[in-house]
């Protein structure tokens, strides 16, 4: 019976966040089959409730865009974050009217486009660890001959520890302000991954500009020719179930590995890395959306 739920979280991740809208197709189908044993599960008056709040959700997506898009509670965002920027809590609207009229004298087009969002790259070289840079320079020059990228050792290469793509910020293990940060584990393009996702985890070491292009330096794990399946050995899952889950989730083996050196155009993601069943043997999920909202 708890692969039940397992319905209930493609449907609701599905509409969370999409690259394409087919993949919005039939998964009105999955909350149905949900639907079949909620009453069993809940009791019928959280039945009546889910219904009310789930019905229409699938068509609200469609015409506004992916759960991760909008906000329910825009308003309370912005007000909580603005109120935490005031002094004290007297002559707040005099304080939001301040605000603006300096803002709008300082910069006369404040607007956000859509590269803003998604294209423009920048990179921070500040808080870079150059004992970590230096420790891996044999390395690197290892995988420039492998990989036929020229490097002439004349010129010095610039480092960098963070790297920003529109609203996403990565950093590298070579952040040295990083603490207990993951933002260096990362989803990679690859279209010789055995799995349908062509995408695999990896670490970023850090990042560097070679001939006016940019580049990261990771340590690679490929996937394995495993499935979730193979780790849910106590229940039965529908297979339709089963290629929805392994398009999320994908497997590697930490003890192989190896360094390569990538265009940064070739990051999709931060990941969440997770044990699983079998030793040295982690799941990873890309994390689509970082930001918060309501």
């Amino acid at each position: 019976m708890h692969y039940i739920f397992c319905y209930y979280f493609i449907y609701i991740r599905t509409l969370y966040h999409y690259e394409t809208v087919s993949e919005l197709n039939d998964i009105d189908l999955l909350f149905e089959e949900y639907l079949k044993n909620l009453s069993l599960l809940y009791g019928p008056k959280s039945e009546l409730f889910t219904i009310h709040l789930h019905s229409h959700l699938k068509t609200q997506v469609i015409r506004h865009g992916a759960l991760s898009m909008t906000s329910c509670f825009s308003r309370e965002s912005y007000l909580g974050l603005a109120l935490t920027m005031c002094h004290g809590k007297k002559y707040i609207l005099e304080q939001y009217i301040s605000w603006h009229l300096i803002d709008r004298s300082l910069r006369e087009n404040n607007t956000i486009e859509v590269n803003d969002i998604f294209i423009i790259e920048l990179f921070d070289e500040r808080h870079l660890d150059m004992q970590m840079i230096a420790y891996y320079q044999t390395k690197l020059i290892e995988c420039c001959a492998k990989q036929n990228i020229l490097l002439d050792p004349t010129i010095q290469l610039q480092y960098y520890a963070g790297y920003r793509r529109g609203f996403k910020t990565y950093h590298s293990k070579a952040y040295s302000r990083g603490g207990k940060a993951i933002s260096y584990r990362v989803s990679l393009v690859n279209l010789k991954c055995i799995h349908s996702r062509k995408r695999c985890f990896a670490d970023v070491m850090f990042y560097f500009k070679l001939s006016n292009v940019f580049y990261a330096f990771v340590k690679k794990y490929p996937c394995v020719d495993l499935s979730l399946a193979d780790g849910l050995k106590t229940v039965v899952i529908p297979q339709n179930l089963l290629e929805r889950l392994d398009h999320y989730y994908g497997l590697f083996n930490a003890k192989q590995n190896s360094y390569k050196i990538i265009p940064v155009t070739d990051i999709i993601n931060k990941v969440i890395k997770m044990n699983w069943c079998d030793e040295n043997i982690y799941v990873f999920t890309d994390v689509v959306i970082d930001w918060e909202h309501d």
